[in-house]
């Protein structure tokens, strides 16, 4: 049943950080860029900005007081779709993601937004299950 829940947490977490890169793109008004698969995707990511690290931030706040792997993990999970859709996209489309190497990078770096948060996010759960008993 353990295995489970490990399973479900990094399935949310990975689906919160795909919120946390979206859900910029409608409140700046992005411009809108095409792609072979997600267009929406590729805007996003185009368009990051620091609206998406407060969000990625949240994300890996959320996971880090629900979710039941080990923060750092949970942290990576919430852009671990990126890098999948954007490999999807390559078999679909040779000619993009020329820079694959530089945006896995990128997607490496804007990770630690979510680490931390899944970071408080445990440290929260911990200090508040201790204050009730």
């Amino acid at each position: 049943m353990r295995h489970i829940w490990l399973v479900v947490s990094f399935v949310i977490a990975s689906l919160l950080g795909v919120a946390a890169f979206i859900a910029p793109v409608p409140i700046l008004h992005l411009r809108r860029y095409s792609a072979p698969l997600f267009p929406l995707l590729r805007t996003a990511v185009e368009g990051m900005s620091l609206l998406t690290l407060v969000f990625l931030f949240c994300a890996g706040f959320l996971v880090g007081c629900f979710g039941r792997a080990q923060p750092f993990l949970l942290g990576l999970a919430t852009v671990s779709l990126l890098p999948i859709c954007a490999i999807a996209e390559m078999m679909v489309s040779s000619t993009s993601h020329n820079l694959w190497p530089l945006e896995f990078a990128i997607y490496g770096f804007v990770s630690f937004s979510a680490v931390g948060g899944a970071f408080l996010g445990r440290f929260m759960q911990r200090r508040f299950s201790h204050a009730k008993v």
